[in-house]
């Protein structure tokens, strides 16, 4: 009982201090660019990501954004203008004005803003066990074909940055030797629409029962990876007809996995239609929980509806903030802090007010920024702390199994 006292202690303790630290540590990655002085007027170029997504932070106020001048608060207004790329404008080139008689910090550089393709898992069952001898058609070619379809709906989107795309083909059960899981020749998400088409066509069937489901699981979570890498949203388009007797997981784990993943299912039935109507209900509900949409036996017209009306391309964005300052010209060192609030919560690295400072353009350049200083201040005490009680707890719980020893001494021998 002593022990077991003892271990929630710990564990509470634990996960106190695992807690503040992780309230401790900022949401979102505060990129400088580019300074522009002219007199007490200053205008820095600045993004923000979330640092869990890889996502750009969109449509900050200027209530969100908090300057601090030597460690002091800026009072008075601060003017913020957002810039984003769209599709009207895939590609834009912000960069702060250079007018005569402003001062351009040494360092400062103009920022690209693309819009970025959305990153698509495909998983394709190619199993010959979807077809019949009753019907003539050929699924497995048809649901290649309605790939295809999607991909080429997605041509004309994100020029600059198309959509990535990843291949899973379910794996045959009872398992046979050499088959994978994704094409040797087409491992990762590439953005070649032509490399993908020509990994579908030279894909041999499966002739057995295929782990559909399970593979899924598998795109689900690697596609969320690789769009949280991109910063873009992610989506799985499974092409089946929903027999599936050999995965193991379940449909409330799909969905628990796709929505906390932020994945949305985009589902493609091609099978007999006898079939896809027994499977039709859970492979709506599958798709609607996750924010996607089921289609039976559609057509290529129908399947690049679906891409125009689901799919989702992401505009990256920056931001201009703007002030008055009223530190004088006294050749004394001094910085800037920008402070982010609202959808996420960061600051970026320390920047010099200078004639001829030199701006932080990339808190990765620096080999410790300010956030990071402020985490190690914050869990080195608490790691110490966490040594010192476990070698004290260590000790008693060591002390209480030496007493209980004493007491049981001179019992019956284990045998």
């Amino acid at each position: 009982m002593c022990r077991l006292i003892v271990a929630a202690v710990v564990l509470a303790l634990l996960t106190g201090a695992s807690a503040a630290l992780a309230q401790g540590v900022p949401q979102a990655t505060v990129t400088t660019y580019a300074m522009k002085i002219d007199g007490q007027h200053i205008e820095v170029l600045f993004r923000v990501a979330d640092r869990a997504s890889g996502r750009d932070i969109q449509n900050l106020k200027p209530a969100d954004v908090t300057l601090s001048e030597d460690g002091a608060a800026v009072a008075g207004r601060a003017d913020l203008h957002e810039e984003r790329a769209d599709n009207a404008l895939p590609t834009r080139l912000i960069a702060l004005d250079d007018p005569s008689g402003a001062t351009l910090i040494k360092g400062s550089t103009p920022v690209t803003l693309t819009v970025a393709g959305a990153t698509i898992g495909v998983v394709y069952d190619v199993s010959t066990l979807t077809n019949t001898a009753s019907d003539k058609t050929n699924y497995i070619e048809r649901g290649r074909m309605l790939i295809e379809a999607l991909l080429e709906a997605g041509r004309t989107q994100a020029p600059e940055n198309p959509e990535a795309i990843g291949l899973f083909f379910p794996l045959s059960v009872p398992a046979v030797s050499g088959q994978e899981i994704r094409p040797k020749d087409l491992a990762g998400f590439v953005q070649d629409r032509n490399a993908v088409i020509n990994a579908l066509r030279q894909q041999a069937p499966r002739t057995t029962k295929t782990n559909v489901f399970d593979t899924l699981a598998v795109a689900i979570g690697m596609t969320a990876d690789e769009a949280s890498h991109r910063g873009t949203d992610a989506y799985v388009l499974l092409v089946t007809d929903g027999g599936d007797s050999a995965s193991v997981g379940s449909y409330d784990a799909l969905v628990s996995a796709a929505t906390s993943r932020g994945v949305k299912l985009l589902i493609l039935g091609v099978g007999p239609q006898k079939r896809l109507a027994a499977n039709a209900a859970a492979l709506t509900t599958l798709a609607g929980r996750s924010g996607g949409a089921f289609l039976p036996n559609p057509d290529a017209g129908a399947v690049q509806n679906l891409y125009r009306s689901s799919v989702v391309p992401t505009g990256q964005s920056a931001y201009v903030v703007s002030y008055t300052t009223t530190l004088i010209d006294d050749d004394k060192p001094h910085s800037l802090v920008i402070q982010v609030s609202g959808t996420a919560a960061g600051q970026s690295d320390h920047l010099p007010i200078a004639r001829n400072g030199m701006i932080g353009s990339q808190s990765a350049s620096l080999p410790i920024g300010p956030a990071l200083q402020g985490y190690a201040i914050r869990a080195v005490p608490v790691a110490i702390f966490l040594s010192l009680l476990f070698s004290g707890l260590l000790i008693l719980i060591q002390r209480i199994s030496d007493d209980r020893s004493k007491l049981i001494s001179g019992g019956n021998t284990r045998r």
